[in-house]
């Protein structure tokens, strides 16, 4: 058994390699166009945020607020929509022996993962000195939510992938509802800036879950009632849980 999950991981890198040799590789500088096209769509929601002040909450770094909610986002986002594309660019490579579909979509994801990891240090780093505040007090809680974020996106992945494989338009819908997920998921406003009668209501929602504790474990004065690290985890076993499953299905009852 260890041998056999040691192959895997194996492969697992050699596709991750592969995926990071292949990204942009027409182009002068290759793969570090992908963190450039990845900082514009940060650099764009700043100027947005900066542009209204009704997002900035009194006493809280706006840079720093910023960079803890959009990047780990952007990477859910960008993560989820992995799965598809994967297969489908590497459908070739789906005649050798060790290779499945789980792992094509594991190596596209750690490519994902890597990169927005650099950015996020990156970025978190130099908000911090513009906001001329103290370095995250709970690292470790920030560095297992921003993995965790990164597993969610897998999973949706594969509900969607399913989805969209048993009813082509789903993607649209899921694709267009996602749009505005991101404002009640904590990415440029608080809960805390909603109405309290529908907190209840968002508090559905894992990835707003994710989004303040990560700011709970940045900031020393950062509060928001109802944040609960249990639920992270237990959407997060059942989010997997179903998409391990239905990956299982699509790989043995549904075209690709």
């Amino acid at each position: 058994m260890l041998k056999l999950i040691n192959t895997q991981i194996r492969v697992i890198h050699a596709l991750a390699l592969r995926e990071i040799q292949s990204q942009q590789a027409k182009l002068a500088y290759g793969f570090g166009w992908v963190f450039f096209d990845a900082f514009l769509a940060f650099a764009a929601m700043m100027i947005i945020k900066f542009a209204i002040r009704g997002f900035n909450r009194p006493g809280v770094p706006p840079v720093t607020f910023l960079v803890s909610g959009l990047i780990p986002w952007m990477m859910f986002q960008t993560t989820y929509h992995a799965p598809g594309g994967a297969i489908q660019k590497g459908k070739r490579l789906l005649e050798l022996p060790m290779v499945t579909e789980l792992d094509l979509v594991l190596a596209s994801a750690l490519r994902i993962f890597l990169v927005y990891t650099i950015l996020f240090i990156l970025l978190g780093v130099i908000a911090a000195i513009v906001d001329g505040i103290a370095p995250p007090r709970f690292p470790l809680g920030i560095a297992l939510l921003f993995f965790f974020m990164s597993l969610m996106g897998i999973a949706f992945g594969f509900v969607l992938m399913a989805l969209s494989r048993l009813y082509s338009p789903a993607g649209k819908f899921v694709g267009f509802f996602l749009r505005f997920a991101m404002i009640i998921s904590g990415v440029v406003f608080q809960l805390t800036m909603f109405p309290p009668t529908i907190w209840p209501y968002l508090l559905w929602n894992p990835l707003l879950h994710v989004e303040e504790l990560l700011r709970i474990y940045w900031f020393s004065n950062y509060q928001t009632p109802g944040i609960s690290p249990l639920y992270v985890a237990e959407s997060l076993l059942g989010m997997a849980f179903l998409g391990l499953l239905l990956e299982r299905y699509m790989r043995r009852r549904l075209p690709s």
